[in-house]
């Protein structure tokens, strides 16, 4: 590795982290300025073309329309052909029980992905998402219910990770999205990579892999879900595999080890600048769209919807990370060993008495369930920047 090129935005937290580990903060910042040759090679080739017609020929790829392909630009076919192997250590057998392990616990992963996104808010990320417009518009709903749905049908459906499957499509759409996204921001002359690396770097999708796989395994456990080896090792494959498609280097993957994946997490959060307006902005905007989300009209039930959301992630993202997003201050010392109290108690009388079962499970994140399978899955790349952008007065980071 040849000298180590840190965008300023990052200085002050990669000397934190190095003082820690630093090789894995080298390692993590070396990313923060790498993009994505493949797929951005593609976008360009497409953007000539119009929106029309560009997506066109991405949806022949998705669903491997050979006549249509056979006009679209080489960069397109060779990036398809890259991404339609599946690698050899990904095995449909062992992430079985991780799948079930998902389907047994599914209210707690819903809660765990809402906290998990929180989380990744607090990385340079939320500029991208802010700059974009992708959470704070009714674009933005949509997104939060493509994404829960993405994560249900990519975990629970056996063949979804297979060519024809959804979750493979998605994948795909998601990794050219990011690189249509980060042309875009280039272009506008509103992102200095100097300062903040590349938009949707090489670091951050790693990072947001980590969460959504190591962290929200860690979460969901920690809000009460009994979890066996070959039922993390299973999830930690799947999400190994799906980060693979969306574009994260496999030097970041680490092999699917969970230990490993939790310690690049924690550094990498250590690397990134602390959370700033921005984030605040962003994370508090997730939480009061749940309700938006899942579709409630009853006052109080969007009321006590915002309440949990936000009392469940501090309690799992803790007071200093909570108070910097500038969450309500709320009480909640014994509220987890409680959480995880009540699902004991549901397996244990839950062949007795599966109608109180049902009430006790009852959690208001259950609802974003049935609001996600109603969008179509279907992403398609934007065509300009959030409206808001061009009068957003950014704070300054680095």
């Amino acid at each position: 590795m040849g000298e180590l090129v840190i965008p300023s935005a990052y200085r002050a937290g990669y000397e934190k982290a190095s003082a820690l580990r630093p090789d894995l903060a080298a390692k993590y910042i070396q990313y923060t300025v790498v993009d994505d040759p493949a797929a951005d090679a593609v976008i360009e080739a497409l953007a000539p073309l119009g929106r029309r017609e560009g997506q066109r020929f991405i949806d022949a790829g998705m669903e491997q329309d050979a006549k249509v392909l056979t006009g679209a630009p080489r960069p397109l076919r060779d990036f398809l052909e890259g991404v339609e192997s599946r690698p050899a250590w990904f095995d449909g057998d062992a992430v079985l029980p991780g799948r079930h392990a998902f389907q047994q616990h599914l209210d707690l992963f819903i809660a765990a992905f809402v906290v998990v996104t929180l989380r990744n808010f607090t990385s340079l990320m939320s500029r991208v998402f802010f700059m974009t417009g992708r959470v704070t518009t009714q674009q933005g709903l949509q997104r939060i219910r493509q994404n829960i749905r993405y994560m249900i049908e990519m975990i629970m459906l056996p063949n979804s990770l297979e060519r024809a499957g959804e979750g493979w499509k998605f994948s795909v759409r998601i990794r050219l999205m990011h690189s249509q996204i980060r042309r875009q921001l280039r272009t506008s002359g509103q992102w200095d990579d100097a300062v903040h690396g590349v938009p949707i770097s090489a670091a951050n999708l790693a990072l947001a892999s980590a969460n959504f796989s190591a962290s929200m395994i860690r979460d969901a456990e920690r809000l009460g879900a009994d979890l066996n080896d070959e039922a993390r090792a299973g999830l930690m494959q799947i999400w190994r595999y799906a980060s693979w498609l969306i574009g994260t280097p496999e030097a970041l993957l680490f092999d699917g080890d969970e230990a490993q994946t939790v310690e690049l997490s924690r550094i990498a959060h250590l690397c990134e600048p602390p959370p700033d307006k921005v984030s605040a902005l962003i994370a508090n905007a997730v939480v009061w769209a749940l309700p938006e989300v899942t579709r409630l009209t009853d006052p109080g039930a969007k009321r006590s919807m915002v309440e949990h959301g936000y009392r469940v992630s501090r309690a799992l993202l803790g007071d200093d990370v909570a108070d910097r997003l500038g969450f309500p201050r709320q009480w909640t010392a014994g509220l987890l060993p409680w959480l995880r109290c009540k699902r004991r108690l549901c397996r244990a009388v839950g062949e007795l008495a599966p109608g109180m079962v049902r009430k006790w499970r009852a959690d208001p994140f259950v609802l974003l369930l049935d609001a996600a399978m109603i969008d179509n899955l279907r992403c398609r790349l934007p065509d300009r920047l959030a409206a808001a952008m061009a009068t957003a007065n950014l704070p300054k980071r680095g």
